[in-house]
């Protein structure tokens, strides 16, 4: 028979995974765990690491560290019955199962209350370091009692909004009805604080106002009717209600908002409902602070402050900010829906800061009301969004079968959720500090919440119940705890061994000093330990991995300088020691690397270039880098990187370490580092595979030299320089002064030609200018004069008879 096994590739990985753990935890379980070998107590072991245990043996069989793991505790001689460990547990306190609300068929009177989350109750108990599993459950509850109270801006731009509004309240009912059998309705309207810049200023004085007859002074928030599950009493209230008004733009919707939440007696908020809060307006909105340019100073405290039904005291205290207003909506388990008809993206961004928050486009006549509620209640019907109260030192991780939706600002939020429909999720509760916490865990909407206490045990029992004057500490010198000694007053040591009673035999200033750097110091054991029989006993550090010590205690494994941020550069470069001298801390570093961090690696490979040199011959390869030199034409990260070089410039500098003595001539550490052979030839050697250069000196005498192209099978370069320099002869240096001098001549010349040409120029225009003026002179002698009359002269007096003049 032939059998074909075939695996699951999801279930070969969990596999692989359990033969990992397993083979983790034998190699802990062979080599002990390091983290908690530092404890010095039961306690402290047991907040170390949830693998530590405690030895409490106190036989001469057991003489290891008291604090490791519990294979490693009994390989080393404990006995089994005194190995000291804690054990996780969770237990289910309360766990009533998920279920709808029962109604009374005739009447609609709540029988019995919905369940939406179970178990109800929880108690873990668990280590720091620990991570235990819940698991609960939801269920969507079906006709679920809704509370909705309708909370609307009535400033003067909001009037025809409170028209259309009157028949709400029957046709809302009605719709409602149709999804939960207990459904409660109230109205609130709110304006803003009626004091000044906010009103008129003359309204501030007379509380009279301007807009209308139709209109009431300005008021903060009213409560105009509470929550009732008679509808038609809504219509009738809006019916009455009158609009106001105020002086700037901004409302105090946050003021009513804080008041609402609050108030529950006063709205009529049931505990076992689903509250709903819907804010209608069509202006931005006061903020924390803004009460200032008032004068109003106290901030917002988050009371009720309702007098009959309205907040006669805002002109009191200043408006919520939208962090206290959250938190308070949060805690009293209130739904906000932002249906705006203007400032949308203000009252969007407040309904992504508020939580469960939900916001919708309002027209301006709020014709689209009535829609908006039943879509949004189905939205938030139609989803499971579960939060939890913020513990201290727990850390929390969600788990589900359910749609999640990702991108959620929720630990968890399903979506395609049914009435009547249930998810199972999965909470990892895990310890990082030793406190006690208790929080909760609860889907938005309900008021049913999983409450959850933590007991973090950091703590053994034997630490209550010590062994006074037990026989093991040195006969009766200290208290047995957990297998450890506390010694009375004057005796020290582990085993209270040390004594200081006869301090006039033994001068224990004179023992201090052993406890003491120098006499300059009056600290023992730099602060951090105990000078115990004349010793320093270093005390445990409270910070994982720390560990202190030296002859007197001056040293940290935790104290040596950094490089990428780790001391020493990390366990894989070096680590800090005590140095020799058993007072300061230095790196030690590991094979490889050097260097005061051992941030510098020894090997070279990094700096070998593409030629399989160092630093291409043309730099120093330090801490694995490559520093070109100075004057170089080479750069880049392994020096071989030249945009203006030749394969000659590479060997140039040898052969002036050879030929020259002048001031061109290399430094020495340049002319150390030349690996090529040098070979003296009176002319060209007939090689193949050569290269052809050639250099200058200072009196321009050509150098040529030839190269190898190629390494030699030893791998060596051969350079061949010729012996006699090729310099010019002084008929040549003649001809150069010649041509120096004409170039001279023919620069004076076109200076000379220049000069000549413009005295022409000038010359010529002198000769046109006096022509001109001759010929002005002869006309001038030819003219002739004659007198005439002016024809558009007129005198300047005139003479007239009086005509009555004579009679």
């Amino acid at each position: 028979m032939n059998l074909t096994l075939r695996m699951d590739p999801l279930r070969g990985v969990y596999l692989i995974s359990i033969l990992f753990t397993f083979s983790l935890l034998q190699a802990v379980s062979s080599e002990g765990l390091e983290e908690c070998h530092p404890a010095k107590s039961c306690g402290s072991c047991m907040r170390i690491d949830p693998r530590c245990s405690w030895c409490k043996d106190t036989s001469d069989t057991f003489i290891s560290l008291r604090c490791d793991t519990r294979e490693e505790l009994e390989q080393n001689g404990c006995s089994p019955a005194d190995i000291l460990t804690t054990v996780s547990r969770v237990e289910i306190v309360q766990d009533l199962h998920v279920r709808d609300p029962t109604y009374d068929e005739a009447t609609d009177e709540l029988l019995e209350e919905a369940i939406p989350i179970e178990p109800q109750e929880v108690r873990i108990s668990l280590r720091r370091g620990e991570t235990q599993t819940i698991k609960a459950k939801v269920r969507q509850v079906a006709d679920y009692p809704v509370d909705l109270y309708y909370l609307m801006d009535l400033s003067f731009s909001m009037n025809d909004d409170l028209q259309n509004i009157q028949g709400l309240g029957e046709t809302l009912g009605v719709r409602m009805r149709q999804i939960t059998r207990s459904f409660a309705l109230g109205f609130g309207s709110f304006v803003d604080k009626p004091v000044s810049p906010f009103i008129n200023p003359i309204q501030a004085v007379t509380n009279k106002v301007s807009c209308s007859d139709d209109c009431v002074p300005t008021y903060s928030f009213r409560n105009e009717l509470r929550l009732n599950q008679n509808t038609t009493l809504f219509s009738d209230k809006v019916r009455n209600t009158r609009i106001s008004t105020n002086e700037d733009e901004a409302e105090g919707t946050l003021d009513a908002i804080m008041q609402a939440t609050v108030c529950k007696g006063h709205i009529g908020w049931r505990d076992d409902a689903r509250r709903l809060l819907l804010i209608t307006s069509d202006a931005p909105f006061h903020i924390e602070g803004d009460g200032k340019m008032a004068g109003i100073l106290t901030p917002n405290d988050g009371e009720c402050h309702l007098d009959e039904d309205s907040y006669q005291t805002s002109h009191l205290y200043d408006y919520p900010s939208i962090g206290q207003l959250n938190d308070t909506l949060v805690e009293n388990n209130i739904i906000t829906i932002f249906a705006i008809s203007g400032e949308a993206s203000l009252y969007r961004d407040l309904a992504n800061i508020i939580q469960g928050a939900n916001f919708a486009t309002l027209t301006s006549s709020s014709s689209n009301i009535e829609t908006i509620i039943t879509d949004t209640y189905a939205a938030i019907t139609g989803s499971i969004k579960m939060t939890y109260s913020k513990p201290e030192g727990i850390e929390l991780s969600f788990r589900s079968n359910c749609t999640r939706l990702e991108n959620s600002p929720y630990p968890l939020e399903c979506s395609d959720i049914a009435d009547g429909g249930e998810i199972t999720f999965e909470v990892d509760v895990t310890a990082t500090r030793c406190v006690n916490q208790t929080f909760t865990i609860y889907p938005i909407g309900f008021e049913s919440r999983l409450t959850v206490h933590v007991s973090v045990m950091c703590n053994c029992s034997c630490e209550l119940k010590p062994d006074y004057n037990s026989s093991y500490c040195s006969g009766g010198s200290g208290n047995e705890v957990c297998g450890i000694c506390e010694c009375l007053p004057g005796r020290y040591g582990d085993m209270c061994e040390c004594t200081g009673e006869n301090d006039e035999q033994q001068d224990q200033t004179a023992k201090d000093q052993f406890c003491k750097p120098d006499n300059s110091s009056s600290v023992l054991c730099s602060g951090r330990g105990e000078c115990i029989c004349g010793e320093c006993r270093c005390h445990q550090s409270p910070e994982a991995g720390e560990e202190i010590s030296g002859t007197y205690c001056e040293c940290n494994n935790q104290a040596c300088p950094l490089d990428d941020g780790e001391v020493c550069g990390g366990s894989e470069r070096g680590e800090c020691v005590c140095g020799l001298d058993q007072r300061t801390n230095e790196c030690q570093c590991r094979p490889g690397y050097t260097g005061e961090t051992c941030s510098c690696p020894t090997q070279t490979d990094t700096c070998r270039a593409s030629n399989g040199r160092i630093c291409n011959d043309q730099g120093d390869c330090t801490c694995g880098k490559c520093y070109c030199r100075e004057g170089s034409k080479f750069s880049g990260p392994q020096c071989d990187e030249c945009l203006t070089c030749t394969e000659c410039d590479r060997y140039i500098n040898c052969v002036k370490c050879v030929r020259f003595n002048t001031t061109d001539r290399p430094s020495e550490e340049e002319c150390a580092a030349c690996i090529y052979v040098i070979h003296n030839v009176t002319e060209q050697p007939r090689l193949n595979n050569t290269g052809s250069c050639s250099l200058s000196d200072l009196n321009n005498c050509s150098i040529s030299f030839w190269h190898d192209s190629e390494e030699t099978v030893n791998g060596t370069i051969n350079i061949y320089i010729r012996e006699k320099e090729d310099c010019p002869h002084s008929e040549t240096s003649l001809v150069g002064l010649e041509l120096h001098f004409l170039i001279l001549l023919i620069v004076i010349g076109i200076i000379l030609i220049g000069l000549l040409l413009i005295f022409i120029y000038r010359l010529y225009t002198w000769y046109l200018d006096r022509k001109e003026y001759q010929q002005f002179l002869a006309e001038k002698e030819k003219a002739q004069w004659e007198k005439t009359n002016n024809p558009i002269y007129q005198c300047g007096t005139k003479k007239y008879m009086n005509p009555m003049y004579g009679k």
